[in-house]
C-alpha cells in the first residue's frame, strides 16, 4: 500500500456529460518507478521523476527523452517563463537544472540534506528547495545558479511559492507550522498550522497558500498579504491538495474516510464533500473544464467528477498504484504516474465551449 502522497456551467452540463465517453487514456512504459511530475503548459511536455533521472513525455504518450541526473530524481518543478526544469535528488542532496528546449542538463547545484520538494517563482526567477533532513530551504538564483541555504521549521515536507506575494511557504511536519519566506531578503516567519502538515500548494491568483494537516483533519489557508492562517476541517487523514486556477476552488483528498473536500478559500468554508468509491491516491483538476480527476489506489482507475455538480461522469484505466497527477489544462491532458507498473498514463478529455464558472 502506498504511503499517503504528496465544471462547466449549468447550460453546458448535458454536453459535458455526453462527452464523458470522449475521455481516452494511453499508457507508456518508463522502465522505472515514476513518482512526482510537473507539466509545462506552454510546451505541453511533462517531466516525471523516475528512478535515475527525469523522463519527458508529451500529450500523445510518447517518451521524448530520458535525462539522467546525479543521485536520481525525487521531485520536479518547472519555470514556464525560462523553460527550465528543476529536479531534486535525495540521493546526493542536489538540484539539477534542465534546459527544456533541448532536454539536457545545464547544471547541478548542492542543496541541504535530503531535498524533498521544489517549487519555482517565475516572476523573480528563483527556485526554492525544501530539505527534509536538513530542516532548511535552499534558494537558487535562476540566472547565476548561486544558492543559499538557511534553517526553517523541523522536517519541511513541502514547499510552495505564491508569486503574487513574492513569498514561499514550507510545510514543516515536525513543528506543525509553515515557514513564510520573503523573497529578496529570505526573511523567515513561522505561522502555526494544524498538526503534522503533509503537503502544500499555492494559488498566486487567489493570493492564498493551502497547507494540508494530516493529523488534525484540517487545511490551513494562509493569506499572502497578512500572513494569517485560517483552518478548515476536512476528512480524516488529508494528504493531497490541488486547486482550480480559474474558479479558485480548492480540492483536498482524505485517505482515512475516502473523501474529496471542496473548499471556497475566499470564505474559508467547506462547500461540498464527495464520498469516493475507492481509496484515493492523487487528485488533479482541469481548470478550463472544471473536471476533477481522482486516482484510485486500489483499482488503478482514475475517476472523473463534474466540477459543478460533483457527479461522477466516468472512469478511465491508469496503471498499478497511481501515485501522482498533473494537469495540462490548456491541452486538455492529465498525466498520471503509476509507481508499481513503472509507466505514465496520459488522459485526454473533452474541451468546453467556454470556461466554467464556480
Amino acid at each position: 500500500m502506498v504511503r499517503r502522497i504528496l465544471g462547466p456551467s449549468a447550460v453546458l452540463l448535458p454536453l459535458f456529460l455526453a462527452a464523458a465517453s470522449a475521455q481516452t487514456a494511453k499508457t507508456v512504459p518508463l522502465g522505472s518507478s515514476p513518482t512526482f511530475l510537473a507539466v509545462n503548459e506552454t510546451t505541453h511536455k511533462a517531466y516525471i521523476a523516475a528512478g535515475g533521472g527525469v523522463s519527458v513525455v508529451d500529450g500523445d504518450a510518447r517518451v521524448l527523452a530520458t535525462i539522467k541526473t546525479p543521485g536520481g530524481a525525487s521531485n520536479v518543478a518547472i519555470n514556464p517563463v525560462t523553460n527550465r526544469i528543476y529536479s531534486v535528488s535525495q540521493g546526493d542532496s542536489s538540484c539539477t537544472v534542465i534546459d527544456g528546449a533541448t532536454d539536457t542538463v545545464l547544471a547541478t547545484i548542492k542543496t541541504g540534506s535530503y531535498p524533498q520538494t521544489v517549487d519555482v517563482d517565475p516572476v523573480a526567477n528563483k527556485i526554492y528547495v525544501a530539505n527534509n533532513f536538513g530542516h532548511s530551504v535552499t534558494v537558487i538564483d535562476g540566472i547565476t545558479h548561486a544558492a543559499v541555504t538557511f534553517p526553517v521549521g523541523h522536517g519541511p515536507r513541502g514547499i510552495a511559492v505564491n508569486a503574487k506575494a513574492g513569498k514561499a511557504y514550507t510545510a514543516n511536519y515536525g513543528t506543525s507550522d509553515t515557514t513564510e519566506i520573503t523573497g529578496g531578503t529570505n526573511a523567515v516567519s513561522p505561522i502555526p498550522t494544524g498538526k503534522h502538515p503533509w503537503v502544500i500548494a499555492a494559488d498566486s491568483g487567489a493570493n492564498k497558500t493551502y497547507v494540508v494537516n494530516e493529523d488534525s483533519a484540517t487545511i490551513s489557508i494562509v493569506d499572502g498579504t497578512t500572513g494569517k492562517a485560517v483552518d478548515v476541517r476536512v476528512g480524516d487523514m488529508p494528504f493531497a491538495v490541488t486547486f482550480n486556477a480559474v474558479t479558485h476552488r480548492v480540492y483536498t483528498l482524505s485517505y482515512g474516510n475516502s473523501t474529496l473536500a471542496v473548499i471556497d478559500p475566499a470564505t474559508a468554508r467547506l462547500v461540498h464533500t464527495v464520498k469516493l468509491a475507492a481509496q484515493p491516491s492523487a487528485v488533479a483538476v482541469n481548470s478550463r473544464t472544471g473536471a476533477i480527476y481522482v486516482a484510485e489506489q486500489k483499482t488503478g482507475n482514475v475517476a472523473i467528477y463534474n466540477g459543478t455538480t460533483y457527479a461522477l461522469i466516468g472512469r478511465v484505466k491508469a496503471g498499478t498504484i497511481p501515485y501522482a497527477m498533473a494537469a495540462d489544462s490548456a491541452a486538455g491532458k492529465i498525466y498520471v504516474s503509476n509507481i508499481y507498473s513503472g509507466d505514465v498514463t496520459v488522459i485526454t478529455g473533452p474541451m468546453p465551449a467556454k470556461r466554467n464558472t464556480p
